[in-house]
């Protein structure tokens, strides 16, 4: 399982992490920020890393 971390703080929730994951990893949550709420599905291809303009996701197998 990938550890995905989403930064709340920095996270604009523009959703493309959401429309770019071929998994369908992340959700909003209740103040409308990206929430990584299937990590045992995530395949690790480093694709919600790339497009996250605020570069506020992080995930362990992408560093």
């Amino acid at each position: 399982m990938a550890n995905i971390v989403v930064d709340k703080e920095t996270c604009d929730g523009c959703g493309e992490c959401i429309s770019v994951c071929p998994e369908s990893v992340y959700e909003f949550d209740d103040d409308g920020k990206s929430e990584p709420v299937n990590m045992d599905d995530c395949s690790e291809c480093c694709s919600c890393v790339e497009v996250c303009p605020t570069g506020s996701i992080t995930v362990d197998a992408c560093e």
